[in-house]
């Protein structure tokens, strides 16, 4: 039994503020640069307290899933502002200038922060960042994710897929050639968010080479993961889109039916991306997360 937090975490009310005042000229970048180090100090410390198997940065320079990679990409560039899925929120989405991008350099430190522990690292998956361009998944997987991919020391990969699941028929086919791509290197899962996964789940995407498949369960009934499912299953049980806090023998008892269906390796994580819901409300959905691991360790005893 493992938990943790892949994705976009939110800032804190200061961060915000920090960079509100750095695009209006009244701060300098290096009083952004000490926040977002108080942040993560913060959030690192949240994660310990928690007992989570795995440390994540929270991306807290990242706008979006994208921009960071598109912004770094010969052949990308952001386009007009996009509604992100049903959220109130919005971001440019990624437009390809060339069937085959590639990324200048691997982020750096900046964007993929060192951290005190065995640590992993969110990423777009090839289809979400091909997703309404012109590039294929193997392209975008080719140029721009694995040079990105060999450039990371990590224990899990996380990509993220937040389009895959809204397909009405999806081509799994070409996702799977991408992430054939991307194999090699760091262990990877694909993390299917906010959406219900019933329909690609019937179509075979368990069957991807990925070691772990995420899915949303406030989305998705647990009668459709497959039966005797072999891969490690990352539960999306933390809903990221709401303040409503859960109750970890609420989750304990959820994962017993999913062992029921035989579904041996089970991950606890968000549904998503926790930036949706206030740092305060996210620092204690997280704790709730560790709590819900003992108390599932707790009732396999």
């Amino acid at each position: 039994m493992r938990a943790f937090i892949p994705g976009l975490y939110p800032r804190s009310e200061e961060l915000v503020q920090a960079t509100r005042d750095l695009d209006r000229a009244r701060t300098t970048p290096e009083a952004v640069d000490e926040q977002v180090d108080r942040d993560l100090a913060r959030l690192v410390s949240a994660q310990q307290d928690a007992g989570v198997d795995f440390l994540a940065d929270g991306m807290l320079r990242w706008q979006h899933i994208f921009r960071p990679l598109v912004e770094g990409s010969e052949g990308l560039e952001t386009a007009a502002l996009t509604r992100f899925l049903d959220t109130n929120t919005f971001f440019r989405a990624p437009s390809a200038t060339t069937d085959q991008p590639k990324l200048r350099a691997p982020l750096d430190e900046r964007y993929i922060a060192p951290l005190p522990g065995p640590r992993l690292v969110t990423l777009p998956s090839p289809f979400a960042l091909s997703h309404g361009t012109d590039a294929t998944p193997k392209a975008m997987a080719e140029g721009v994710l694995k040079p990105q991919l060999d450039a990371i020391d990590a224990e899990l990969v996380v990509l993220e897929e937040p389009f895959l699941a809204r397909e009405e028929k999806a081509d799994l086919a070409a996702l799977g050639e991408a992430l054939q791509v991307l194999a090699g290197g760091p262990t990877l899962a694909l993390w299917l968010t906010f959406g219900n996964a019933e329909r690609v789940l019937a179509q075979g995407v368990a069957d991807l080479p990925v070691a772990a498949i995420g899915i949303d369960f406030y989305a998705t009934p647990a009668t459709a993961v497959p039966e005797g499912l072999e891969k490690a299953l990352l539960a999306g049980v933390l809903d990221a889109r709401s303040s409503v806090l859960e109750e970890p023998r609420e989750i304990a008892a959820f994962v017993e039916t999913l062992h029921a269906r035989g579904v041996e390796k089970v991950g606890l994580v968000p549904n998503g991306d926790l930036q949706y819901v206030s740092e305060q409300v996210a620092r204690e959905k997280l704790s709730r997360l560790g709590k819900a691991k003992t108390a599932t360790m707790e009732a396999a005893a």
